[in-house]
């Protein structure tokens, strides 16, 4: 009498002996890498992490950190929101071990990146202020709430669009040394 076998136990038969090569772990390694990667800093940009917890999570996790690196950087700068105030503190855990010169480029990028929101901010207000005295409206009471005008959205997304770049010429930097 003949044996029934499942799918699976026919398949299972039918894979025992392949194996994967090299270049076939080295690939799911690396997509491993990326998606705990990526699960670990989505639940740090929603507020589920806090920063000790993220630092925990991306220094406890097993793998090189050159490789490690990258990754985050490259996962930073697909979802580079100048909006997001964590986007730095994740910069400075991922880099905290760069060489100085390295570092100090690093610095002054979000250096920069501080001073030309600032100016940003100055001139959106002035525009803003001047066309308010041709419609009448003045005086020293007047508060502004720049972050709900337009036009401050449109130096966002152009702010964004220069520091993002400036982001992955340094991050071809860093992949260099």
């Amino acid at each position: 009498m003949a044996v029934i076998k499942s799918a699976i136990e026919l398949a299972m038969e039918r894979t025992k002996n392949i194996v994967l090569g090299d270049e076939e772990k080295k690939v799911l390694a690396g997509k491993e890498t990326d998606n705990r990667l990526r699960s670990i800093v989505r639940r740090f940009f929603s507020g589920i992490t806090d920063i000790d917890g993220v630092k925990k999570e991306i220094d406890g996790y097993d793998v090189d950190r050159n490789l490690k690196r990258p990754v985050v950087i490259d996962i930073l700068l697909e979802n580079f929101d100048i909006r997001n105030e964590r986007l730095f503190d994740l910069f400075d855990i991922v880099c905290s071990d760069l060489d100085d010169s390295l570092k100090a480029e690093l610095e002054m990028l979000k250096k920069r990146f501080a001073e030309q929101m600032e100016r940003k901010e100055i001139l959106i207000r002035r525009e803003i202020m001047e066309r308010l005295e041709k419609d009448g409206i003045s005086g020293d009471g007047l508060d502004l709430n720049v972050g709900a005008w337009t036009e401050w959205e449109a130096g966002l997304k152009e702010i964004q669009t220069v520091f993002k770049d400036r982001f992955a010429e340094w991050k071809k930097k860093l992949v260099k040394s």
